[in-house]
């Protein structure tokens, strides 16, 4: 009879192989979509390329979207988790090239969600926003007329930055993380009456 110890041994090799085996699968596909549009890749094509058979593939994954789905949501925590991080002493470059490195890193699913995912986008930008919002006594200094002038500022910040990394992936990723966040914090910090620097870098007390 096996041992707990054993048990548990065993559960954490099974569970690394599992990882491996989707981390395969994920970077596969990623390098699929420098070729093609996710709805042109087949799971055929995708598993000779990770080397996998197809029982393995469906042992994980629905069908080609799903597997984007899960690596979509993989990326939307991690940059979610950089956002909800944020410190007051971090300033705006620094918080932005944390996120940038992410997309940098993800580059292919973050392009495909920019580009051809408005929904899953939508909902990343409404989350990051109230990750930012939710604590009101934060930014209830700042001369807002009122809430709804305060969220066309956060929408327009927010979509104006998505608009930027969206070229800056298009363009092939010439500038580092570090400049893109620069400029980013020159535009931002230029236009005092956004107050967007401020509010956004307030960390939770």
């Amino acid at each position: 009879m096996l041992k707990k110890e054993q048990v548990l041994m065993a559960g954490t090799k099974n569970n690394r192989r599992v990882q491996m085996t989707k981390l395969i699968i994920q970077s596969s596909l990623i390098d699929l979509l420098q070729e093609k549009t996710l709805n042109a890749i087949t799971v055929t094509e995708l598993c000779k390329i990770a080397d996998v058979n197809r029982a393995t593939f469906y042992a994980h994954y629905q069908d080609i979207p799903d597997c984007m789905h899960e690596m979509e949501q993989e990326t939307t925590e991690k940059l979610l988790t950089i956002i909800n991080r944020r410190t007051s002493p971090d300033s705006l470059k620094n918080v932005l090239t944390s996120i940038l490195e992410v997309v940098k890193k993800r580059s292919a699913v973050s392009l495909f969600v920019l580009t051809n995912d408005p929904e899953f986008l939508t909902q990343f930008l409404t989350n990051a926003k109230n990750e930012i919002l939710k604590n009101d006594h934060e930014i209830k200094t700042f001369p807002f007329k009122n809430k709804t002038e305060e969220h066309y500022m956060f929408e327009y910040c927010l979509n104006g930055i998505i608009g930027a990394v969206r070229y800056w992936l298009k363009t092939g990723l010439k500038e580092s993380p570090e400049e893109l966040a620069s400029y980013i914090d020159k535009w931002v910090y230029g236009d005092e009456q956004l107050h967007f620097r401020s509010v956004v870098l307030r960390g939770k007390d």
